[in-house]
C-alpha cells in the first residue's frame, strides 16, 4: 500500500481509522502523509504519519520514534506507536488539542512576560531531554502547542528532523545542544515580534535587517521588548554578543530566562480563553506549505482531564500531561502492539519541574449556616435607608457652607487714596517665574505613518522622577543619526495636569550630542495631539547633555512634546535618552 492510496475509512493494523489528512512532507522517497485517526481500542483521536516501506526517511523514522518514546517530560507530544505494515511505515502520536505557536503570532507578538515563559517552558523540557541523549534538532513555530489549557506541548522530538529528512548524520552532542539552542532562540525572537529570523516560516514573514545584512534585535523591531530579554536573544543567535557570553544549550538559556521572568507556570499566563473569535472549535489551525506535520485542531477536546477509558480512573497530569494512562510502546521484532500501562503517582512527581507546580490548595468547607425562617424586616430596611439619606444630606449641606466661606472669605482692607479702607475682593496671586511645575504624567511619543506608536513606554516614568541616575531611552537605529533616515523624529509629551504658563522646560539628555524640539499643544487643547502637525515648535536646539529650551514668546499649554531628531551614537547604532525634565514657569 502506497501512502497515497490512503484514504478516509482505511484502518491501519487493524486499530487506526484513518479519518482526516492534515499535511503532506515531499521526500526524495516520496510523500508522508499525516493524517487524524481514531484509535478504535481507546476511542480517542490520534495522529498518523504514514510513508512508504522503501522511503529514505522511514527507518530514521522509525528509529527516531524509538528514542522520542522514552522522553520522560511531559511537555513532550508522546509517540504511541511505530509499525512497518503491508508495505508502509507509520507513526502513531497522541492528539492534543491546541493551537500552534505560529497560529498564535498571527494575532501579533506575545507580551514580553508570556514570551519569555513560553521559551522558558520549552528550554527546561529540552534541557531534560538532553540529559536522555535526545534532541529535537527541528525547532519552528509549528513544533509548540499551547493547549486549550494553557500549557505547553513540544511536538516531534527527534521525529521531526527525521520526517523532513534531516536525520541522516547523527549530530555530537554538542553539535545538537547548539542545534537546539538556536532553535529555542529564534522561537523567542518570534514570540517577542511575531517575525521569523532567518526567514519566511510557518506564516510568519522574515524578520527585518539592516543594509548590511545584519538582524535586527527584538528591541528594533518592536517598541517595548525589555532589554533583559533583547540580550538573552542575541546572546543566542550571536557568536560575539555585546552583552555577555554565548547561550550554547538549552539549559543556560532556561536559567538565563529563569533570571528574568522567574518559574510561574505557564498555565497561569496564557488562559484557555486565549483562543480569538474566528479560532473556536471546528476552526483550523494553519498548516505550513513545506514541512508541518503537526498541526493542531480545535474541533476534538483536549485530552487533559479526559474521562476514564473503559472504566478506569484517569492521571491527573501535570503541565498539560494528557491525563490517559501511560502507552508503552513495544519495537522488539513483530511484537509491535502498544499495552496500557498506569503511570504511578512517584513518576509524575519526579517529571514535575521543582518549585513549578505547586500542588491546588485546598479552601477549607464553609460552615453550614441555617436560613432564617422569619422574612424581612422591611421596615428596618426602609429606616436603614432614611438614616443614610439624612446623613448624606447633612454631609452636602457642611459641604456647601464651607466652600462658601473659602470663596467668600470676606472683605479685605486696603487703603485708598483719602486714607480709609474699603472692603474688595483678594487679589488674584500668580506663581513666582522659575518656579517648578509638576508633571502629572507622560507618555511616548512615536506617531504614524513612520512610527509603530511606541517607544520604551516602561521607562517613561525615569524621565521625570527626580533621579538622574534613571533614563528613558528610544530604541536603537542603524547607520544613520537622523533616527536611521526611516522618520522624523521621536520623544516624549508631558501633561501638566491643566493650563500652565512655561517659561522654560530643562533637560537631561544621553550623552554624546541631540538634537531636540520643544513643541506645546493649544491651550484650548482637551488632549494630547495624536499627528506631529497638531504641535506648535517653539523652541529647539542642539546639546551634548544638558539644555534648558526657553520659548521666544509667551507659552500657556498643558501638554508639552520634547521630540528627538537626532540622535548619539550608542556602539554601531544610535539611540536617544532623557533622564530628567522639569518644567518651570
Amino acid at each position: 500500500m502506497h501512502p497515497t492510496d490512503v484514504d478516509p475509512g482505511v484502518t491501519l493494523a487493524g486499530r487506526y481509522r484513518v479519518a482526516e489528512l492534515l499535511a503532506e512532507t515531499p521526500g526524495d522517497g516520496g510523500v508522508a502523509q499525516t493524517w487524524r485517526a481514531i484509535d478504535e481500542v481507546l476511542s480517542r483521536s490520534v495522529v498518523v504519519h504514514v510513508l512508504a516501506a522503501d522511503d529514505p526517511r522511514a527507518e530514521q523514522l522509525l528509529e527516531a520514534s524509538r528514542r522520542a518514546a522514552t522522553a520522560a517530560d511531559v511537555r513532550f507530544i508522546r509517540v504511541l506507536d511505530a509499525l512497518r505494515d503491508d508495505g508502509v511505515a507509520y507513526v502513531v502520536r497522541e492528539w492534543v488539542a491546541g493551537r500552534s505557536l505560529g497560529a498564535l503570532l498571527a494575532d501579533g507578538p506575545l507580551p514580553p512576560q508570556q514570551a519569555g515563559l513560553l521559551v522558558r517552558e520549552v528550554a527546561e523540557a529540552l534541557a531534560r531531554a538532553h540529559d536522555q541523549d535526545l534532541a529535537h534538532e527541528r525547532l519552528d513555530p509549528d513544533s509548540i502547542v499551547v493547549t486549550d489549557t494553557g500549557s505547553v506541548k513540544i511536538v516531534g522530538l527527534a521525529t521531526q528532523a527525521a520526517l523532513s529528512g534531516d536525520g541522516g548524520a547523527p549530530h555530537s552532542e554538542t553539535d545538537a545542544q547548539r542545534i537546539d539552542a538556536l532553535g529555542l532562540g529564534r522561537l523567542l525572537y518570534a514570540a517577542l515580534t511575531a517575525k521569523w529570523p532567518t526567514g519566511p516560516r510557518s506564516g510568519l514573514n522574515a524578520a527585518p535587517r539592516a543594509a548590511d545584512g545584519t538582524l535586527l534585535s527584538p528591541r528594533q523591531c518592536r517598541a517595548g521588548v525589555p532589554r533583559s530579554l533583547d540580550e538573552i536573544t542575541e546572546r543566542i543567535l550571536s557568536e560575539h554578543p555585546r552583552h555577555g557570553s554565548p547561550l550554547t544549550t538549552p539549559r543556560e538559556i532556561a536559567t538565563a530566562l529563569t533570571e528574568v521572568v522567574g518559574v510561574t507556570p505557564i498555565e497561569g499566563v496564557l488562559p484557555p480563553g486565549s483562543i480569538p473569535a474566528g479560532r473556536e472549535h471546528g476552526s483550523r489551525v494553519s498548516v505550513p506549505e513545506s514541512h508541518s506535520s503537526y498541526s493542531s485542531y480545535t474541533d476534538e477536546p483536549t485530552q487533559v482531564g479526559a474521562p476514564p477509558v473503559g472504566g478506569r480512573p484517569a492521571l491527573n497530569g501535570t503541565n498539560g500531561n494528557s491525563g490517559a494512562p501511560t502507552v508503552h510502546t513495544s519495537f522488539n521484532g513483530d511484537d509491535q502492539s502498544s499495552h496500557m500501562a498506569d503511570e504511578d503517582e512517584a513518576t509524575r512527581t519526579a517529571m514535575r519541574p521543582r518549585g513549578t507546580y505547586p500542588p491546588p490548595r485546598t479552601a477549607p468547607p464553609r460552615p453550614y449556616v441555617t436560613p432564617s425562617r422569619r422574612g424581612p424586616h422591611w421596615w428596618r430596611i426602609a429606616g436603614a435607608v432614611v438614616g443614610l439619606l439624612l446623613l448624606a444630606g447633612a454631609g452636602l449641606l457642611g459641604w456647601q457652607l464651607m466652600t462658601a466661606a473659602f470663596d467668600n472669605p470676606g472683605p479685605n482692607p486696603t487703603t485708598s487714596a483719602t486714607g480709609t479702607t474699603s472692603p474688595t475682593s483678594t487679589p488674584t496671586r500668580t506663581a513666582a517665574s522659575g518656579a517648578v511645575v509638576p508633571i502629572a504624567s507622560a507618555e511616548d511619543y512615536d506617531p504614524p505613518p513612520d512610527g509603530n506608536g511606541e517607544e520604551h513606554p516602561e521607562e517613561i516614568r525615569q524621565a521625570y522622577d527626580g533621579n538622574p541616575s534613571t533614563m528613558w531611552t528610544t530604541m536603537s537605529y542603524h547607520n544613520d543619526p537622523n533616527l536611521g533616515g526611516i522618520k522624523a523624529g521621536v520623544g516624549l509629551w508631558v501633561d501638566l495636569g491643566k493650563v500652565e504658563d512655561v517659561g522654560s522646560v530643562d533637560v537631561s539628555l544621553r550623552e554624546g550630542g541631540t538634537d531636540i524640539e520643544l513643541l506645546a499643544a493649544p491651550e484650548s487643547a482637551a488632549s494630547a495631539p495624536t499627528g506631529i502637525d497638531g504641535w506648535q515648535r517653539v523652541a529647539s536646539t542642539s546639546a551634548d547633555s544638558k539644555v534648558s529650551l526657553k520659548p521666544q514668546e509667551p507659552v500657556r499649554a498643558r501638554y508639552l512634546l520634547l521630540w528627538l531628531t537626532k540622535l548619539p551614537p550608542d556602539g554601531g547604532d544610535y539611540r536617544g535618552g532623557i533622564s530628567e525634565i522639569v518644567v518651570r514657569r
